[in-house]
């Protein structure tokens, strides 16, 4: 029955004191936080959004070989448009369409074409291609893989 009595008047404490902390904001009692809260985001600023490096870049689009040509030889000449505000091109070339078996895979692909040698015939090859941005290493910095694919003459 102690127990009882004494969480009544706890509880009658609490609602008899809690609006007079909210309307005065409980400073007479230690609060207060408000100043404080505003010194401290002075110390220390939120970041800005930064719209450029969170974007993806655009996805390339792939102009030659075209899809399901055939190529001559035992090398290609893989080509895509160029993009605006990228830096370089990841650009994979596999016998699989799931690109497991790659033949090449080149991160640092600077023009807008890439040689490929050592095909060989009769056989189909997947290729694709993704823009980078180097400034967004924080974010997205890669964009979605343009896909398409070729096969060699026999």
């Amino acid at each position: 029955m102690k127990i009882l009595v004494s969480l009544l008047a706890f509880a009658m404490t609490l609602t008899s004191a809690a609006p007079s902390l909210a309307a005065g904001g409980g400073e007479e009692h230690g609060g207060g936080h408000h100043a404080l809260e505003e010194r401290m985001n002075a110390l220390f600023p939120q970041p800005q959004p930064q719209s450029e490096r969170r974007d993806l870049p655009a996805v390339p689009e792939l102009t030659s070989p075209a899809f399901y040509s055939a190529v001559a030889g035992d090398k290609a000449l893989l080509q895509w448009k160029p993009l605006e505000g990228v830096n370089m091109y990841h650009v994979q070339v596999a016998t699989d369409a799931e690109f497991k078996w790659l033949v090449l895979d080149n991160v640092n692909v600077k023009e807008t074409s890439l040689e490929v040698t050592g095909l060989e015939a009769g056989k189909s090859y997947f290729w694709r291609v993704a823009a980078v941005r180097n400034n967004n290493w924080s974010t997205f910095r890669k964009s979605t893989f343009a896909r398409s694919m070729f096969t060699t003459s026999k």
